[in-house]
C-alpha cells in the first residue's frame, strides 16, 4: 500500500511498520483528529486463511471490550474494498515508544531491580487481563510486543502491552482453539499443542525477563529436561522465582499472576500461600525469612509421662477398689437397718435409693480425680524443640532455660537434602499371611509423617521415639513449606508396614 493512501475518506496511510503472511502493519493520520493511529491490515490474497480471519476478528472483539491505559485502544474496524487490497482493517491508538527488543538492540542493559519493576507492572496487567469475563490469554508476550517510555531517576517508565493478535478468549480448557499460536522460545509446552491458560502467559513472561537478563534469545539457551538454564548475576530468589515462572510443567508454575506478584514481593522468600493450609488449632509455630526456616513444637518430657501413668494407675485402682468398698459399707448399712427395725427384708424402695445415692458418689468421686490429674499434667513443664534449616545446614534445637542446645541432624548440608517426602498416614484393618488366611487381630495404624532424607540419613518429623502426635493437616502444611523454601519436591510416599506374625501353637499343631 502506497503512503498517502486514505482509507475510508479518513485513515492517511504513513508507514509500514510491520509485515507478515496476510497481515500489514501501518502508522496512518486519523485526518478528523490529526493525531497519528496503528491500522493493522488482513489482506485476502494466496495466503489467507480462514483462522487469520478469525484471529484478527478476536483481537478486534478483545480490545473493544477492554479499557486499560497500558493496553492500545480500540478506535475502529472496517472492511476494506480496495482493489488491490480487499480485506478487513482494525484501527488502534498509537503508542510512539521503542520496545524492549529494539532497547536491547541498542545496548540498553536492565539492572536486576528494574526488570523485577517491570515484571512487576506487567503481572498487574495480565490480573487485569485474566480477571476478564472470560479471561484473555495474550499468548504471545515478547520482548518486541512490550514498550517502555517516560524513564526517569529508578523508575523504568510507563510499560505498554501491544499486539493482541494472538490473543485467546476461551474461558473452558476444552473449548480451546488448535491454532497454534506465538513466538518460539517464548511459548510453553502446552500451547503447542493448542491449548493455553492464563499460566502459559506467565511462562513468556518469564522467558522474556530472562532475554532481559542474558541477551541471548530463549532459544538459543542450553536446556535441561525441559528447563530453561541461564547464568545471571542476580538473588538466589529472584531465580528461583524465575525457574518458577518458567516450569515447563502447568502444575508447577505460579497459579496465576497474582500469586507470582505476591511471590516477587515476599520478603520471607515464600512462593505459595501457605496460611491457608495451616490448620486453625495447630500449636506448631512456623517461622521463615529468605535464610532461615524454623518449625517449634513442645514435647511432654519423661517425667510428664511418669507422673501421667502414676495418676492413670491411681484412677484404674481407685475405680476398681471403690465399688468393693462402698458395696462393703451398702451391707452393713441393710443390717444395722434390719437389727433396729426387726425387718428380715429390706423395702424396695429404701434398696434403690441407697443404689442410686451408691453410683451418684462413685461417678463423682471418679470424675473429681480425672480432673486433678488434668490439671496437674497442665503445670508439667513441656520441652521446647524445634527444626531448624538455615543457609547451610539442618539441625534440631532444644529449648532449656539456659537457652538453645542445638543439635546437628547430619553432617550433610542443606544443599545435599535430597528427598523431601510426606506419608499420610492410614490403617490396615485386615492382614493376610503367606497363606492368604487373615492374620486374627491384626489391624495396623500407620501415623503421618514427613520425612527429609540426606543421602542415607533420614529425619523424621515426628521423630522416632517422640510424644507428640502431628495430624495429616500439620505435616501437609509443614511439607508444602520445606518444598517451597528447599525449592524440592514434595513427594507422597505409602511404606509398606510391618505385619505382625501369625500366632503359632507352639509346635503342638
Amino acid at each position: 500500500m502506497a503512503t498517502d493512501t486514505v482509507l475510508t475518506d479518513r485513515y492517511q496511510i504513513e508507514e509500514l511498520l510491520s509485515q507478515k503472511a496476510g497481515r500489514r502493519t501501518f502508522l496512518a493520520k486519523d485526518l478528523q483528529s490529526q493525531v497519528p493511529v496503528i491500522i493493522k491490515l488482513l489482506r485476502f490474497g494466496d495466503d489467507f486463511r480462514w483462522d487469520d480471519l478469525k484471529l484478527f476478528e478476536r483481537e478486534a472483539s478483545t480490545l473493544k471490550n477492554l479499557d486499560h491505559p497500558e493496553i492500545p485502544k480500540y478506535l475502529d474496524y472496517f472492511e476494506v474494498n480496495e482493489v488491490d487490497i480487499p480485506g478487513f482493517a482494525l484501527v488502534q491508538s498509537y503508542i510512539e515508544a521503542p520496545s524492549l527488543a529494539t532497547l536491547i538492540t541498542r545496548g540498553r542493559k536492565f539492572s536486576e531491580t528494574e526488570i523485577i519493576e517491570l515484571a512487576d507492572r506487567l503481572l498487574d496487567l495480565l490480573t487485569y487481563l485474566h480477571g476478564q469475563h472470560p479471561p484473555v490469554i495474550h499468548r504471545d508476550i515478547k520482548p518486541s510486543n512490550i514498550l517502555l517510555r517516560n524513564r526517569s531517576g529508578n523508575s523504568i517508565g510507563d510499560v505498554y502491552l501491544v499486539d493482541f493478535g494472538s490473543v485467546q478468549t476461551v474461558a473452558k480448557k476444552e473449548e480451546g482453539t488448535i491454532t497454534i499460536v506465538g513466538s518460539y522460545g517464548y511459548i510453553p509446552l502446552e500451547q503447542f499443542g493448542g491449548q493455553t491458560t492464563t499460566a502459559s502467559d506467565l511462562y513468556s513472561l518469564g522467558m522474556t525477563l530472562i532475554y532481559l537478563l542474558t541477551g541471548t534469545h530463549p532459544a538459543e539457551l542450553p536446556q535441561v529436561d525441559g528447563r530453561v538454564k541461564f547464568n545471571a548475576e542476580i538473588s538466589k530468589q529472584f531465580e528461583r522465582w524465575l525457574e518458577k515462572m518458567t516450569h515447563p510443567h502447568l502444575d508447577k508454575r505460579f497459579d496465576s499472576a497474582k500469586v507470582a506478584q505476591l511471590a516477587l514481593k515476599s520478603e520471607d522468600g515464600s512462593y505459595g500461600s501457605f496460611d491457608r493450609l495451616k490448620p486453625a488449632h495447630t500449636q506448631i509455630r512456623l517461622y521463615r525469612d529468605r535464610n532461615r526456616l524454623q518449625i517449634t513444637w513442645h514435647e511432654a518430657s519423661r517425667i510428664s509421662g511418669v507422673l501421667n501413668l502414676i495418676s492413670s494407675i491411681l484412677v484404674i485402682g481407685f475405680s476398681v477398689a471403690m465399688p468393693f468398698k462402698i458395696f462393703e459399707l451398702l451391707v452393713s448399712l441393710i443390717t444395722d437397718i434390719q437389727l433396729i427395725t426387726n425387718i428380715q427384708l429390706m423395702n424396695p424402695f429404701l434398696f434403690i435409693l441407697l443404689l442410686a445415692l451408691y453410683s451418684f458418689g462413685y461417678a463423682v468421686i471418679v470424675k473429681v480425680l480425672l480432673s486433678w490429674c488434668q490439671q496437674i499434667y497442665k503445670f508439667i513443664p513441656k520441652t521446647g524443640y524445634s527444626l531448624v534449616v538455615d543457609g547451610r545446614n539442618i539441625y534440631k534445637s532444644k529449648n532449656r532455660r539456659n537457652g538453645h542446645n542445638p543439635i546437628n541432624l547430619s553432617d550433610h548440608s542443606r544443599s545435599q537434602i535430597e528427598i523431601l517426602a510426606y506419608n499420610p498416614g492410614y490403617t490396615f484393618n485386615k492382614c493376610l499371611d503367606t497363606n492368604g488366611k487373615l492374620i486374627p487381630g491384626s489391624t495396623i495404624t500407620i501415623p503421618p509423617k514427613l520425612y527429609l532424607y540426606c543421602g542415607n540419613f533420614e529425619y523424621s518429623l515426628p521423630a522416632r521415639f517422640s510424644s507428640t502426635e502431628f495430624s495429616q493437616a500439620e505435616l501437609w502444611w509443614l511439607g508444602q513449606e520445606l518444598s517451597d523454601f528447599l525449592n524440592l519436591e514434595l513427594q507422597v510416599i505409602y511404606p509398606t508396614p510391618e505385619v505382625p506374625p501369625a500366632p503359632t501353637c507352639g509346635g503342638g499343631c
